[in-house]
């Protein structure tokens, strides 16, 4: 019995301390995924998701980026 119970908290340790991982973006639809993509086409997070899927954002009739310039803010304190 003690045996069984020392093997039971050890499997109920290794579930709490190595947990599994799901990615940022696992949730999220294709279309929101490239819809992301037309208002930030570099963003590295979004290029990774479309090309891990397949989703060939670029390549639709009806992807458009949007002209994006990063500005940072200038804040003075």
């Amino acid at each position: 019995m003690k045996k069984i119970l020392k093997i039971l908290s050890l499997l109920l340790s290794i579930f709490i301390i190595f947990p599994s991982y799901a990615g940022v973006y696992d949730d999220w639809p294709d279309e929101a995924i490239c819809t992301w993509l037309e208002q930030r086409p570099n963003h590295k997070g979004y290029l990774e998701e479309n090309k891990k899927r397949d989703l060939n954002c670029f390549e639709r009739e009806d992807f458009s980026p949007r002209d994006y310039v990063y500005e940072p803010l200038k804040m003075y304190m």
